[in-house]
């Protein structure tokens, strides 16, 4: 990892699995206008600028109920097509940006520079000029990218996956922005690809990712509080046995990774249930959502299976913190300030919840 002055960021590609580490350095953010209600005036073959529009208009009409403050103000977008990369809805564009005529997203100027400030083609945040921004190449482009790597059709980026993608990422600047670019460690800095070769060449513990990911689904379906208690019990018992004596950077590195990706898919997941509502319009012609029970049985079915995971390794975590942060919605309320500005791990957390 290349050390900043104030603190490493890891990122990993968004799709595939594709092991992918990006590091940014803390800046001050700055409030950014852009209107509720986007509108897209240019069409979605250039720059997948109408799916951007669509992610926007979600956030600005939903994310506040996903979580509260989200989406007000909305993050920049750092757009990566061909040579050049297209960044919108900055307070203040940094030098080599010029306006880049006949291109809008409602009333937000799209602005063009030569070269690409994201190195390699990933979904990911970016510190541009002190404000976090959600970076993504335009999707046929990173679909080309991940049939590379992966080979073609092993994944798809449909449009409703490419605005997850924003969504997802624009929580990550949330985040980022709220703690002032500084995510917390856990008490123990780890060498992330070290930890992820360490773990993936024990035996038998996929089993016990998958054991720990079925107790949460099957919290989530209780209808009794108690019965919901009795099996985050049984989790937080699983993982304890899981990890044994060892280290404590595995469960430092475990509770990092779901205190960024699992919020992050967490808020990603309660977006899309939104955004399926009968009363939700999406902006973008033909854009359909799956309704929100399928949202969520597709997250419980995946939950249950966290080694199959298309983000790879660490991707069972994405789904395992957000199966704790849906149990946190249940059983403490006031959880998300207390994740946000106490740095506290969703962990320790449900620990407080059963005694």
């Amino acid at each position: 990892m290349r050390q900043c002055a104030s603190f490493t960021f890891t990122k990993y590609i968004a799709f595939g699995g594709l092991v992918l580490l990006l590091s940014a350095c803390a800046g001050q953010s700055t409030p950014i206008v852009i209107p509720t209600q986007v509108q897209t005036a240019i069409p979605d073959s250039s720059m997948g600028m109408g799916e951007a529009a669509e992610a926007w208009n979600l956030l600005a009409q939903r994310g506040g109920l996903a979580w509260s403050g989200w989406g007000q103000p909305l993050p920049p977008l750092l757009i990566s097509k061909g040579s050049d990369d297209f960044l919108v809805g900055h307070p203040h564009p940094p030098e080599g940006f010029d306006l880049a005529e006949g291109l809008l997203i409602g009333e937000q100027n799209v602005f063009r520079r030569p070269g690409h400030l994201v190195p390699v083609p990933a979904a990911t945040v970016w510190n541009v000029a002190g404000v976090w921004s959600v970076a993504v190449p335009e999707r046929t482009e990173f679909q080309a990218a991940v049939d590379k790597a992966l080979g073609k059709g092993k994944v798809i980026i449909d449009p409703p996956g490419y605005v997850r993608a924003i969504v997802h990422e624009a929580f990550h600047a949330y985040q980022m922005t709220r703690i002032g670019g500084n995510p917390p460690n856990f008490g123990v800095d780890v060498d992330e690809g070290e930890m992820i070769a360490d773990l993936s060449s024990r035996s038998g513990l996929d089993d016990r990712y998958s054991a720990e990911g079925q107790a949460l689904a099957n919290a989530l379906r209780m209808t009794d509080q108690a019965d919901t208690l009795k099996e985050a019990a049984r989790f937080l018992q699983l993982r304890q046995s899981r990890r044994g004596s060892n280290t404590p950077e595995v469960a430092a590195y475990e509770q990092s990774v779901e205190w960024t990706e699992g919020l992050a898919r967490y808020a990603e997941i309660s977006l899309i249930r939104l955004a399926g509502q009968t009363n939700y319009r999406p902006t973008l012609a033909g854009l359909n959502y799956p309704s929100p029970d399928d949202t969520w049985e597709q997250f419980l079915k995946d939950l249950a299976q966290p080694t199959l995971s298309p983000d790879g390794f660490r991707g069972r975590y994405y789904l395992l913190g957000a199966g704790q942060a849906f149990l946190l919605d249940r059983l403490l309320p006031g959880w998300k300030d207390r994740v946000l500005d106490e740095k506290q791990s969703l962990e320790v957390l449900l620990k407080q919840v059963i005694k």
